[in-house]
């Protein structure tokens, strides 16, 4: 919203300069995000004012002339509408819909002399962004910018039956608006009528049937509230977007309906003589008054001070809320242009920012001790992110949606859960029509989009929730991580010819070892690999023999139902589960006192035979000075026989209160080796 400087001095006595009149409205909730100087006025700027979508009410120099008035405790001069001479009835109006259209107020204006409007109108609408077009439709824009309420004239002598009708498009399916574009209408859009034909679409913009034109004479001047459902709805379907539209989509003030059109009629006649007829105001259930009650002590408890009942009148007051004191608490009846206030809270929250947000101590809230529970997710989930950034992925945050169309391109198997989608009655988007079931479609079209803009190389990774049907009212929502990693090997300056797989896998061990997990195995079991990983290259997550997510390569298939390259990795960690297995306590001991042993061994096992299962196998030995065992080499080719690799470990002994020795070592090293003969039919390499 632009708001000229001089024109707020009208409404309000101020001396601040423009960057003061800015910082106050800023510090009062109304952003300012630019000052220009006013190219059409000397001596003037233009604040440029970005209004939230809950102050329809500051989409107007009276509106922010208001706010002015009150932040800076100065007396508001509004406007004075008087008509002097009213000749006639007024027009004819009849609404078939009320609650599309609940106020439709009008008058007729006869012998209008159409003409270019004074400067002082012009320049004003040039410097706020609107050309001038006659003095007629330039007063309605110049009352739109003044008051915030759209108004709209016709060419009354093209009207049948000097009426108007406000009603549904019904079965009229094309309209011709003053763009001169054909527009296709649908049976449920609201348009205003004539005794005949369609002269406007309500709120939007008008028709080229009935346009004020320089051989005007006679005009009907309408002023009307509008649902902003039904406009908002409309505009869409149609792709009209005007000033209009953006302040009744908002909200208009129903109370400002007459307001407007008397101030519309005033300069009219001001400036292109004629005579007004009475007015008709078809209003037929009026608006409801909300009446809210607010305990004083409530206002200082949360406010953090103590401001006295006469200063909160005097406030709320100087913003048009009337109020009264009313034994312990104030008694608020919010006006028709703020329909935001709802709960006591958005009273206090008036009361905060108009008494001055810069005047409130610091202080820091009084909070109650989270459950432990709590505390350990809410850190988990921070060392999870602070791990993978320190791994170079970069977070991602997509919407909580999914095309159902994704769970056939990523394999899912029919009998799966995930396939029991929750629908939204309103999607955003036709094709994301449901709360999603997995992470794992959002990131592939994420590395999509990267890949479209030249990015060959990607790390990303997600924390969101997923929504799994219950069958009762509210879905199972769960936790997850997921992370995708796309290598460029072409691009890598030195010789790596390690696929990515092993860097994804070595992110997950150094977040692993930040959370202080240190019983993980990584183990391939077909019966649960995830359907949309390639089943010889990835592989189960398992941590205190418990299933906590997958790690692996894209299924070929997938990769090219997603149009993805297949050397894209995948990571899914169920965050819930993981956080159940970390102990909150954390045990600290002594730096060793006493020196360790290292023997290395390799072994020639089964192709079959996973590294996993090799360390478990010797870290199940029963014995209490095994300290560590590491894997250092994996070979496979000649001399070893096919169908068989080597593994080579290295195994470190100590012991926490002595020193070992040789005869200790070999007898714990003897077992290890004859349980990896028993259990994984392994031989020793020499």
């Amino acid at each position: 919203m632009k708001a000229s400087i001089k024109w707020l001095r009208e409404f309000v006595d101020f001396s601040l300069t423009p960057a003061e009149t800015a910082d106050a409205l800023t510090m009062a909730g109304l952003e300012v995000e630019n000052i220009v100087p006013n190219s059409r006025d000397e001596d003037d700027s233009i604040l440029e004012v970005n209004v939230t979508p809950n102050r329809p009410d500051c989409l107007s120099i009276r509106g922010i002339a208001r706010e002015l008035s009150a932040i800076l405790r100065l007396s508001f001069k509004d406007n004075i509408i008087s008509i002097q001479k009213e000749e006639d009835a007024g027009p004819s109006i009849e609404i078939k819909d009320t609650n599309l259209c609940p106020r439709y107020a009008s008058r007729i204006i006869y012998g209008v002399q159409i003409k270019p409007s004074p400067e002082r109108i012009s320049k004003r609408l040039e410097s706020h962004g609107i050309r001038p077009a006659n003095n007629i439709v330039d007063v309605t824009n110049y009352v739109l910018l003044e008051m915030g309420h759209p108004l709209h004239a016709f060419d009354l002598n093209k009207l049948a039956g000097k009426r108007i009708v406000v009603k549904t498009a019904g079965s009229a399916d094309k309209f011709i608006t003053l763009d001169n574009e054909k527009r296709t209408l649908s049976k449920d859009m609201l348009l205003i009528w004539d005794a005949e034909k369609p002269i406007a679409i309500a709120g939007l913009m008008g028709g080229l049937n009935s346009e004020v034109t320089s051989s005007t004479v006679n005009v009907l001047l309408e002023s009307a509230y509008f649902k902003p459902a039904s406009i908002r709805r409309t505009s869409k379907a149609v792709n009209i977007s005007s000033e209009a539209s953006y302040r009744f989509e908002r909200g208009a003030d129903i109370n400002n309906v007459v307001l407007a059109l008397n101030r519309a009629a005033q300069l009219i006649t001001e400036i292109a003589g004629g005579k007004i007829t009475k007015i008709t105001d078809n209003y037929p259930v009026p608006f409801s008054i909300n009446r809210i009650s607010v305990s004083l002590k409530k206002i200082n408890d949360i406010l953090g001070i103590n401001i006295e009942p006469s200063d909160i009148q005097e406030m709320l007051t100087a913003i048009g809320i009337e109020n009264k004191i009313e034994g312990q608490g104030v008694t608020v009846v919010p006006p028709g242009f703020r329909q935001d206030i709802q709960r006591d809270i958005d009273v206090i929250e008036e009361i905060a920012r108009l008494y001055g947000y810069s005047k409130i101590p610091s202080t820091l809230p009084k909070t109650e001790t989270q459950p432990l529970s709590q505390n350990i997710r809410w850190n988990l989930i921070k060392k999870i992110k602070d791990s993978m950034r320190k791994s170079g992925y970069s977070e991602v945050i997509n919407y909580s949606f999914l095309n159902p169309s994704d769970l056939d391109r990523l394999k899912l198997f029919k009998e799966d859960t995930r396939r029991e989608l929750i629908k939204i009655k309103n999607p955003l988007k036709k094709e994301e029509e449901a709360l999603r079931t997995t992470l794992i479609p959002a990131l592939l079209n994420n590395v999509i989009l990267n890949i479209s803009h030249g990015e060959k190389s990607l790390r990303f990774f997600e924390i969101s929730s997923i929504f799994l049907h219950s069958g009762q009212d509210l879905p199972i929502e769960s936790l997850k991580m997921a992370a995708i990693y796309l290598k460029d090997k072409k691009g890598l300056m030195w010789q790596d010819k390690h696929d990515g797989f092993y860097d994804l896998k070595g992110a997950l061990e150094n977040l692993f070892f930040e959370i202080r997990i240190k019983n993980y195995l990584f183990r391939q079991d077909f019966s649960l690999i995830e359907p949309y990983l390639h089943p010889g290259k990835s592989c189960v997550i398992n941590i205190n023999d418990r299933t906590v997510g997958f790690l692996g390569t894209l299924h070929p298939e997938v990769a090219d139902n997603f149009e993805v390259a297949p050397e894209i990795n995948i990571l899914e960690l169920d965050i819930d589960k993981v956080c159940s297995l970390i102990s909150p306590k954390i045990t600290y001991k002594p730096l060793p006192k006493y020196p360790y042993i290292e023997r290395d061994i390799a072994i020639i096992v089964p192709e079959n035979v996973t590294v996993s299962d090799a360390e478990k196998t010797m870290l199940d030995i029963n014995t209490d000075i095994i300290e560590s065992v590491k894997l250092f080499d994996i070979y496979a080719g000649k001399p070893i026989p096919q169908g068989k690799k080597s593994l080579a470990f290295s195994i470190r002994y100590r012991a926490g209160d002595r020193t070992l020795t040789d005869e200790e070592v070999n007898q714990v090293h003897s077992k290890i080796i004859k349980k990896l003969e028993d259990s994984l039919k392994a031989e020793l390499r020499s």
